[in-house]
């Protein structure tokens, strides 16, 4: 819990109620099974609170070009963070494995195979098409 009130500390070193609030919903979204998936639950609450904290400077109109920079340099850093975070969180709750389908096509001799998507054309627009060109030819 204080490593939430330190991130949720407002510009005047108050502690923002709805800040804390916001975080605990975003670990409780999180649904944390054990110990590591928690601390990495409130890792990432505090990691959002503070990109979300850095863009917020960004806007304030407050600062020079090259401070906007660098609050855009930061937030970019943090949300990177955040999604690497997220992937941990996943690989943590899958084992880390993959899935992957692989499936089989056979195609015997004289026959012929499509890769790809393949959609089918309106089989009344093809009558049109081919109504049209019989009575062209005529």
């Amino acid at each position: 819990m204080l490593q939430l009130q330190a991130a949720a500390r407002s510009p005047f070193a108050t502690i923002s109620e709805t800040h804390i609030n916001a975080a605990l919903a975003m670990i409780e979204a999180a649904a944390p099974t054990d110990e590591l998936e928690g601390a990495l639950a409130v890792q990432m609450a505090c990691t959002h609170m503070a990109a979300m904290s850095v863009l917020a400077k960004m806007d304030s109109g407050l600062g020079t070009d090259r401070h906007i920079a660098a609050f855009g340099s930061t937030a970019a850093r943090l949300m990177k963070a955040y999604a690497m975070q997220m992937e941990v969180l996943r690989r943590l709750r899958t084992g880390g494995q993959q899935f992957v389908r692989v499936e089989h096509v056979y195609v015997n001799d004289g026959g012929q195979a499509v890769i790809g998507n393949v959609q089918q054309q309106d089989t009344q627009v093809e009558e049109r098409r081919t109504t049209r060109a019989d009575h062209r030819g005529k």
